[in-house]
Order: structure tokens, then sequence, then C-alpha cells
């Protein structure tokens, strides 16, 4: 069952970039929108991970802590590595100044 929500999370995901996407480009508003939405959904999941791996390690449950930082700290990454992308701080094109060094 677990397989199955994270792929059907990362479906909707997909969807709702693929939606949101040709309005990013038209619009910078939307593109702001879009860039703290991430951040906040990156932000809770972070959280929600950590505490969620800090309170079973704590009760000693190593099934649900190995569990736990599968998924949480693995959305985390993949949205981080999103939201870099989306506000330029990976993937950007260097522009040719002409300066050769």
């Amino acid at each position: 069952m677990g397989t199955f929500l994270v792929f059907l999370s990362g479906i909707l995901f997909l969807a709702g970039i693929m939606l949101i996407k040709p309005r990013t480009k038209q619009d910078r508003n939307w593109k702001t929108v879009l860039n703290w939405v991430l951040y906040i959904l990156w932000f809770a999941i972070t959280g929600m991970g950590i505490s969620f791996i800090y309170i079973n390690s704590s009760v000693g449950h190593v099934k649900a802590t190995s569990t736990a930082i599968f998924l949480f700290l693995g959305l985390s990454v993949v949205l981080a590595v999103v939201l870099a992308r989306l506000l330029g701080f990976i993937g950007e094109r260097r522009k040719n100044t002409g300066v050769e060094v």
C-alpha cells in the first residue's frame, strides 16, 4: 500500500507541474505563487519527516524509522531539487561575455 501511495503522489505532483507550467511561463505572479507553495510544502514534509524519524527512533521502531528516512527525506530532496531548478540555482546556462581568460 505504501508503494502505491508514493506512486500516486508522484503522479499527482507531475500532473500539477504539467498543469501549472504553461501559466508560469506566461505570468510572473504564477511563478512566484508556485515557488512559495513548493517551499511551504518542502518545509512541511521535511519537518514532518524529521519529527517522525525522531519519534520512531526514540521508541525503537527500526522498520518505521528506516521507512520514514526513505519516504520523507527522499521526498524532501526531490522537492528541494525542483525548487532550486525553478528558482534558477541549478541548470542555468552561462552567458558568453566574449572575454576569454
